[in-house]
């Protein structure tokens, strides 16, 4: 009798011990990188991002972001990044499953670093050009769409695209990247 008790409750702790790590997976961490169009969408930039979401149940989740962007090549102009952002996701379809679609949206602060060409003029037979630089912090919103699908028990892959804005200034940047993360 005794070894049929110790032997139901070594079984009883496996299955609960193996039921518990299929569900503990709240967090995860993904880095990403991809194009987007600052300003107007006339400078397009390589955009780089770190993020930590939380599964707050089956349908919601929230994240936590840091990213950069450089312009790319552009002689007469340059645009840089450095944005903050708190979102909150909604998953129609469940966000517990292989495949994890959602949409979201949240407040983002943003600091930018703009130089430009700002005139030019001969002086001493040498052609001159004049650049003017500005920094500028916005306050904005974004929106997301987002879809991610688990490669293994632990890794998943995704793909996102963005649209960021200023409460007060209007567009800042907007764009698509490719994901990859971890569970934690």
């Amino acid at each position: 009798m005794m070894k049929k008790t110790v032997l139901i409750f070594i079984t009883l702790i496996t299955v609960f011990n193996v039921t518990a790590q299929v569900n503990t997976h709240k967090l995860d961490f993904k880095i990403g990188s991809g194009l987007g169009f600052m300003g107007d969408g006339d400078l397009t930039a390589l955009c780089l991002e770190n993020e930590l979401n939380y599964k707050l149940n089956s349908y919601l989740s929230t994240s936590i972001s840091l990213g950069v962007a450089r312009s790319l090549v552009n002689e007469n102009r340059h645009n840089d990044y450095l944005q903050g952002s708190l979102n909150l996701f909604i998953s129609p379809f469940r966000n517990n499953r292989l495949n994890n679609f959602k949409i979201g949206a949240g407040y983002t602060r943003v600091n930018e670093a703009i130089s430009y060409w700002a005139s030019s003029f001969y002086y001493n037979d040498t052609y001159i050009k004049k650049y003017e630089y500005s920094t500028s912090t916005i306050n904005g919103f974004n929106v997301i769409v987002e879809d991610e699908y688990m490669i293994s028990s632990r890794f998943l892959i995704g793909g996102k695209l963005f649209v960021t804005g200023g409460i007060e200034e209007g567009g800042v940047v907007s764009g698509g990247m490719i994901k990859l993360g971890i569970l934690l």
